[in-house]
């Protein structure tokens, strides 16, 4: 039948229909309803921007605002770097006290990891009154909370912490964290310590990486820790090409910034001693003074096995 037909429109009714079931399951910001033929293109409302322009635009705007996002690290040694990334995404989702920050965590997680500071957070830019911390014993409960979590849409943020690559939360357990996610409109994050990458319904995957700490401004030639810093490798997002990225979190402003690794920090000159010893392992310092111990003659037998001990001729 010709343009304008029953048959034409009912062809675009199942098509539109189509594209948002796959968008529900693979990242409905880039399915919506519209009409065939017409490009389907990510809404910037759907999207969080970190406040890095350069890591923004290389996520097509910022992170998806609802479903699932995927973080992992490397190792458990580098749980540090995870925890601070999903507690800056919460911060930047507005999590408050009235809508909390809603970190679940497997027992042995916890265990490596440890249990928040309240200083600390507070340091880092989030209001502590503001998380809520739920220890699961077993990751099939971690795995519930989740889901009842994401499905009530009352927190800023829902972030499900556990220790590699269980198979309650592989492809199927992700979809459904992801489904009830998009359905309640809210965003919740998967963060594997020590994972292995994997198939997962999770429409973002980054790799979490803990970067050497920014100077701190005027001070930089002390021994300070100032803003924290991260590697995020994009291994997995729909229609972007895979590259990694460092971000600086700014505590104060509560935003990320872009950083250069190559950039050499403020105030420095390439050459000078300051600038040497920073980027290279630190000299062997010398001996200093020799003593040449000997024998006591007539001595006392524990004071001849003392000086045998220490190396004395």
């Amino acid at each position: 039948m010709g343009p304008g037909g029953e048959p034409d429109r009912a062809r675009a009714a199942t098509l539109s229909a189509l594209r948002q079931a796959i968008g529900r399951i693979e990242g409905a910001p880039f399915a919506r309803g519209v009409p065939d033929g017409e490009d389907e293109k990510p809404n910037d409302d759907d999207r969080l921007a970190l406040g890095a322009p350069a890591f923004d635009a290389a996520l097509g705007g910022g992170l998806p605002r609802a479903g699932l996002v995927e973080a992992r690290t490397l190792a458990m040694r580098d749980g540090g770097a995870g925890v601070g990334f999903a507690l800056a995404l919460g911060i930047r989702l507005g999590a408050s006290a009235r809508r909390p920050l809603l970190w679940i965590a497997a027992a042995d997680a916890l265990a490596e990891g440890g249990m928040p500071y309240r200083e600390g957070l507070a340091h880092f830019g989030l209001d502590p009154d503001a998380l809520v911390v739920v220890r699961a014993r077993r990751i099939v409960d971690a795995a519930w909370a989740g889901e009842e979590a994401a499905r009530s849409g009352a927190a800023a943020l829902v972030v499900v912490e556990l220790r590699g690559n269980p198979t309650l939360l592989g492809l199927e357990g992700t979809r459904r964290l992801h489904t009830r996610a998009r359905e309640a409109g809210g965003a919740v994050m998967l963060l594997r310590q020590g994972g292995e990458p994997e198939a997962t319904a999770a429409p973002v995957r980054l790799l979490v990486e803990p970067v050497r700490a920014a100077p701190v401004p005027g001070l930089e030639l002390l021994p300070l820790i100032g803003r924290p810093r991260f590697s995020l490798a994009l291994e997995k997002a729909r229609g972007l090409s895979p590259r990694t990225l460092c971000l600086e979190w700014d505590p104060h402003d509560r935003r990320f910034l872009d950083h250069d690794p190559l950039v050499r920090a403020a105030g420095r000159i390439p050459g000078d001693p300051a600038d040497a010893a920073a980027q290279r392992p630190d000299p062997a310092r010398g001996t200093g003074a020799l003593v040449a111990l000997r024998s006591l003659r007539g001595g006392a037998a524990g004071e001849d096995a003392a000086h045998r001990r220490f190396g004395a001729a």
